[in-house]
């Protein structure tokens, strides 16, 4: 029996091999980097389930049906109702393969941006990427380790070429790391994350959103589209890539006071926003719903620093902070966060009168308890009761390159679909590799879900195509 091959060993790729293994195959999977996790290990907001245990426990009411039209309305005119419907449908069962096959705790759920209930989910320790992530990664090292050898980690390989014998993918070719060419044999998942790093200058974001070149990133120097390229580059038989334009611009990326023009930048997690976090504009004012899609508070931080009333702050009161503490910790501990004794320490750090930013602090609390309606549009609250006395957290932020929502085309059972829309023999991807399951803009959350959902389907059929 032939392994199946793996190229990427990020949350989808690891999901992917998980999923060879439980439908009794062999799995090899490779990672150009020393170490495995990719991106995947620094998503810090939770993964999506609808209809989960946890939302039961909490007394939340939500249906996949629930969460397929919340990404159908975030999609926007690039829905697409098969992959939309995978993603939703399987977003429970992803949760619950999570937490018991892994022991990965799932127990706190959220409310971020466009969604109409909470439902994404994390633990109580540190950030849900991470937590998630090393989990999968330590029990395929235990999978490694077994007599039956029916799983090997392959660090410090780069696949340079797939390997097909007529239109049918065969195998992959990869360079190890002393430069030696070795081929392997077997159906390939492609799980080697997006673009969102590939900024030479006849790469992916030139070529398809040359506007973009110069916004910093929050994305690791090995997002570069390698899968991308691999597919497309096939010499018989390629795969396409769709909606190449779509690049999620997230709203809030630290700055770093000590190296304010860093290319690469840490995310200031969505949940900073959805435990009550709040955007000011340089006079300490609101200018946007903070719980609104990020494309949308993305474009209105734009609008604020473009005439001239940037820069922008979050600011969080100490519920929030307490509610998030092991994300602001580490925040604080990086510098990029920093703690004032009171709100009148914040108004002189921010060199504005204490009297108007109290009163921007006063207007949320009114709009929260519904006694004044939010002319933002704001309807989910969450910590407003702030006292002036209390302690705050106080960041710089700026819009970065997050997510690359383009890619492979794929259809709902994550094979790898050519120009005519034909699968092609031996090939799946999985993760955000492949495009089209966000659209135009991908809600909070969905993209570890994306990594699990279709990496666990992706290994699954390419176990059975053997």
């Amino acid at each position: 029996m032939e392994p199946v091959i793996v190229v990427g060993g990020g949350l989808s790729g690891l999901s992917a091999a998980h999923s060879v293994l439980e439908h009794g195959g062999k799995v090899i999977l490779l990672d150009k980097k020393p170490a495995l996790g990719g991106n995947s290990v620094k998503a810090s907001s939770g993964i999506n389930g609808a209809g989960t245990d946890s939302q039961t426990r909490l007394n939340i009411s939500d249906t996949s049906q629930k969460f397929y039209d919340d990404t159908t309305k975030s999609a926007g005119q690039l829905a697409r109702p098969n992959l939309i419907t995978a993603l939703t449908s399987n977003s429970a069962p992803a949760i619950d393969w999570l937490t018991k096959n892994f022991g990965v705790d799932l127990s706190l759920v959220s409310m971020l941006g466009g969604h109409s209930t909470p439902r994404t989910h994390r633990g109580t320790g540190g950030a849900p990427g991470w937590a998630i992530t090393s989990a999968l990664m330590k029990k395929l090292a235990v999978e490694e380790e077994k007599p039956e050898q029916r799983a090997k980690i392959l660090k410090n390989a780069k696949v340079v070429k797939l390997l097909q014998d007529g239109d049918k993918v065969t195998g992959v070719e990869y360079e190890d790391g002393q430069g030696q060419k070795v081929k392997l044999e077997g159906p390939v998942v492609i799980a080697t994350g997006g673009f969102g790093a590939d900024f030479s200058s006849t790469g992916l974001i030139a070529t398809h959103r040359p506007d973009l070149i110069q916004l910093p990133t929050v994305n690791g120097d090995h997002a570069t589209g390698d899968g991308h390229v691999l597919i497309t580059s096939l010499p018989s038989h390629s795969g396409v890539l769709i909606d190449m334009d779509q690049v999620q611009v997230h709203p809030t990326g630290f700055v770093d006071p000590a190296q304010p023009d860093a290319k690469t930048k840490f995310l200031a997690a969505e949940a900073l926003r959805g435990v009550g976090g709040l955007l000011l504009k340089k006079d300490g004012s609101r200018f946007v719903n903070e719980m609104e899609k990020r494309d949308l508070v993305t474009a209105k931080m734009w609008e604020v620093i473009q005439s001239g009333q940037g820069p922008v702050r979050l600011v969080l009161g100490m519920q929030a902070a307490t509610e998030l503490k092991s994300h602001c910790d580490f925040y604080l501990s990086k510098g990029l966060m920093k703690k004032f004794a009171n709100l009148q320490e914040v108004a002189e750090h921010m060199q504005v009168s204490f009297r108007d930013l109290h009163a921007t602090f006063i207007s949320h609390k009114s709009f929260a308890s519904g006694q004044e309606k939010d002319p933002f549009g704001k309807t989910h609250f969450h910590n407003s009761d702030i006292k002036v006395e209390e302690t705050f957290l106080v960041a710089l932020i700026t819009p970065v390159v997050h997510y690359t929502m383009g890619g492979v085309l794929v259809d709902e059972q994550a094979h790898v679909l050519d120009a005519s829309g034909k699968p092609i023999p031996g090939l799946y991807a999985s993760g955000e590799v492949i495009g089209g399951v966000h659209g135009k803009n991908r809600l909070g959350g969905s993209s570890l879900l994306e990594a699990v959902v279709f990496g666990r389907i992706a290994g699954e059929n390419a176990a059975k195509s053997e």
